[in-house]
């Protein structure tokens, strides 16, 4: 199984099936009750049953699961074995250990820790095992991040855009990567959606309109950026540092096919990690300097350099995260 293919796999539906199974005895059940439970047939009794005490599931939560009933269930549930979140014997299914140390009620699922846990496992299994479920959603978030004019969406698959407005991702696939759909991560439609979501629930990406999608890493950066003293960092460090974290972005080691470019001693970022750099810096986390005419990295968001911005030093304000805000 790959995680964009079947398209069918939705986070929220994981999130209900692991609020589920911490519910039940030992967090275990039969894969038939445990995808009964979830699918809109017997929806509103298992969540009267597992949030005692809580509101009631949001209402686009609900809507998640009333799309595809148990082919969502049944396929996210998949989807959970695959990144190791729960364990299989059988028929019966179980929540792996990590999760039962880190859920002690239905409550404690909430959307965020999901997030969290599941950009952790997609960034694990990524990093151990490059041909993974995972490979092509990685290989497809670096063409995204990569792509020039990061602010211009990607709001089709396939068909051309009109009036330079907005582009295919299937054209960017095929002037990257040739004509072969085989060689393509993305190669359909179906799995175009699955991309999207997943890219934004993830935090590696970000939404824009109805359909389009641009680079931004910023929201996986607050979570996955090792804990720092508020401070100055010089940028060539801090930059390595967004690598470590979120090793899609420049100098990371799931970021493959691209070199830097320079001009100068000044490497130009890439237009994803620009956009998230600039994200953390409009949201309050981050602000950044020139302090010297050497040693700087460049933020391009127009492929003619018209918008560069040449940055030295990085003053990291991060007090709070994001969900504080």
């Amino acid at each position: 199984m790959a995680l964009l293919n079947p398209p069918d796999v939705l986070p929220e539906a994981m999130r209900f099936l692991v609020r589920t199974l911490i519910a039940l005895p030992k967090a275990e059940a039969d894969r038939e009750e445990l995808v009964s439970l979830v699918a809109p047939r017997g929806l509103k009794e298992a969540m009267d049953s597992i949030a005692t005490g809580t509101a009631d599931p949001s209402e686009a939560d609900l809507d998640d699961l009333r799309a595809g009933g148990s082919i969502i269930a049944d396929a996210s549930l998949d989807a959970l074995r695959m990144l190791g979140m729960v364990e299989s014997a059988g028929n019966r299914i179980r929540l792996a250990s990590a999760g039962v140390e880190r859920w002690k009620g239905p409550v404690d699922v909430t959307s965020r820790s999901i997030f969290q846990v599941l950009l952790d496992a997609v960034i694990e299994m990524a990093g151990s095992d490059a041909s993974s479920g995972v490979g092509d959603f990685i290989q497809a978030l670096v063409l995204l991040h990569v792509a020039g004019e990061p602010l211009r969406p990607f709001d089709r698959f396939e068909s051309p855009a009109t009036k330079g407005v907005g582009r295919s991702f299937a054209i960017m696939q095929e002037q990257v990567l040739g004509s072969e759909r085989k060689n393509w991560p993305v190669p359909n439609r179906e799995q175009w959606s699955s991309f999207r979501r997943w890219a934004s629930y993830l935090g590696l990406a970000r939404t824009t309109g109805s359909s389009g999608l641009i680079p931004d890493a910023s929201e996986a950066l607050i979570y996955r950026l090792p804990t720092l003293t508020p401070g100055d960092y010089d940028v060539r460090d801090f930059i390595a540092r967004c690598a470590s974290a979120v090793p899609i972005l420049d100098g990371g080691g799931l970021q493959f096919g691209h070199d830097p470019q320079y001009e100068g001693d000044h490497a130009i970022l890439t237009g994803g990690l620009t956009v998230s750099l600039l994200q953390l810096e409009a949201d309050g986390f981050l602000t950044m300097e020139k302090r010297s005419d050497a040693g700087g990295r460049t933020l391009r968001l127009q492929p003619d350099g018209s918008a560069d911005r040449i940055v030295t030093t990085m003053v990291w304000e991060r007090t709070r995260i994001r969900g504080d805000l």
